[in-house]
């Protein structure tokens, strides 16, 4: 089950780190928390108990409504919702006393037009103690959609109560696609999940998902 997406959004002269996690089924609600600068600027609270109404819970539904919420809220930054400057000054600030390249690629930042790298499932993180662990992802940008070759990808493990483990490193293809395998332990004391990251020149993005019992 995904148990959480991060993602760093650049957008002016800030870094935002948008993180969303489910809270489970004990306490149904997902929850976005918005970071500049390691301090929380913002967060957003969303309840899915209506989808325990009416059992099985599907994880595909929580997935998807945790991937919709997490991206309307990358969006509200890129649309500037967060801006601290009014949009009249951003452009002439950013034509002021700099390059030309430089301050037009400053401006394109601040009107959101760059595009940035984001993870997408092309199955879900099932992984299991004492299975076999398939990571299928891609990296694509936000925007336009097109593939991320070459971008870097880091698979570890994680444990409440044991320092972090890499599983699997490796890069994307020229379709932006990855594909790897890795036997996952038997057992590892603590709550533990699985931790897919993705890293280029185009940004940051992350994706969680809890380790369940074979």
């Amino acid at each position: 089950m995904i148990t959480g997406y991060n993602t760093d959004v650049r957008h002016g002269n800030r870094v935002f780190h948008v993180q969303t996690e489910d809270k489970g089924v004990a306490n149904p609600r997902i929850e976005t928390l918005i970071y500049v600068g390691g301090e929380i600027l913002d967060s957003y609270r969303a309840s899915y108990e209506d989808l325990l109404a009416a059992p099985p819970l599907a994880e595909t539904a929580v997935q998807g409504r945790m991937d919709e919420q997490h991206r309307a809220i990358i969006r509200d930054i890129k649309n500037g919702k967060y801006d601290l400057t009014p949009p009249d000054l951003m452009e002439q600030q950013a034509f002021n006393d700099r390059p030309l390249d430089q301050a037009i690629l400053e401006f394109l930042q601040q009107e959101g037009d760059v595009d940035t790298l984001e993870l997408v499932l092309d199955q879900p993180l099932k992984p299991a103690f004492g299975g076999l662990f398939r990571v299928q992802v891609r990296a694509r940008l936000c925007q336009s959609q097109s593939p991320v070759p070459g971008a870097e990808v880091t698979v570890k493990l994680v444990s409440s109560l044991k320092k972090a483990t890499a599983l699997l490193t490796g890069r994307t293809g020229v379709d932006g696609q990855f594909y790897g395998e890795v036997q996952l332990p038997p057992s590892q004391p603590g709550q533990c999940a699985v931790v897919v990251s993705c890293t280029s020149d185009h940004g940051f993005d992350e994706m969680k998902a809890a380790v369940v019992a074979a």
